[in-house]
């Protein structure tokens, strides 16, 4: 029918221009309007008419299973410190904006919100990698890469290359607005600076403030070493992980089906 195509197309136009802003402002500053989750509103309408019609065989409990499970998710990756804001109302606004495939987009399970979330998590897998093989490509020419942690335990190290890299208070000022400190700062009562590894950046402006502040005050320097994170841009993967569905649907369910048959 008309309508039906009508309303898939403006799905999927929709979840391409949410997805598609919100990972350009993912990647230029870490930070994501919420006027971008509010794209969803017209295609979200849209099928809930279709839905409550009857026009699509996509039924209304297991729309709302969709996003109950998509809400679920998002909140508690949010509270355990797994995601940001934006990326579990990210994951929410995809339910509403296009729950089934539609053309270009397929996927072999109903819950094509789902889809969108497992192939950006495979992709953010697979970033995560190539991102510890470059740390290490850079430890394998400078053997002091490690620098205060040159002594610390396999564990931390380990912690450090997958998630952050090693450069300069300077460098880390110059960037703020797209780099977190993977590093926590404290001073003690003699006024000595120390620094711990935290391996789940987030963005703190008062860490930006406090490094800022300690810079001011002449206990670090420019050239001191700061070890920084770039994060993990979900909403990115999530875009990239929507352009896969188009190709292949969706990536868990083809490792899980290679899985069973070995």
């Amino acid at each position: 029918m008309l309508a039906i195509s009508y309303i898939e197309w403006l799905g999927s136009l929709t979840i391409i221009g949410m997805l598609g802003v919100g990972a350009y402002q993912d990647l230029r500053r870490r930070e994501i309007d919420d006027w971008v989750w509010f794209l969803c509103i017209p295609a979200a309408v849209a099928n809930a008419y279709g839905i409550y019609s009857g026009l699509f065989p996509y039924g209304a409990r297991l729309w709302g299973a969709e996003l109950g499970l998509l809400a679920v998710m998002g909140l508690a990756f949010y509270y355990f410190g797994l995601f940001g804001g934006a990326d579990a109302k990210a994951m929410l606004a995809v339910g509403f904006a296009l729950p089934f495939q539609a053309f270009p987009f397929h996927s072999q399970i109903p819950l094509f919100g789902l889809t969108v979330f497992d192939n950006g998590v495979v992709a953010a897998i697979i970033w995560s990698v190539l991102f510890a093989i470059w740390n290490l490509s850079r430890w394998a020419r400078n053997r002091t890469y490690f620098g205060r942690y040159s002594s610390s335990s396999f564990g931390t190290k380990l912690g450090l290359v997958a998630s952050a890299y090693r450069a300069t208070v300077g460098y880390y000022l110059a960037r703020s607005d797209r780099l977190f400190p993977a590093e926590s700062v404290s001073v003690d009562g003699e006024g000595v600076v120390s620094f711990a590894p935290t391996f789940r950046p987030t963005i703190e402006f008062e860490a930006e403030d406090s490094i800022k502040k300690l810079r001011e005050e002449g206990k670090v320097r420019d050239t001191d070493e700061l070890w920084v994170s770039p994060g993990l841009p979900l909403v990115t993967f999530m875009f990239a992980g929507l352009a896969f569905s188009a190709l292949f649907g969706d990536s868990v369910f083809h490792i899980v089906s290679i899985i069973f048959r070995l």
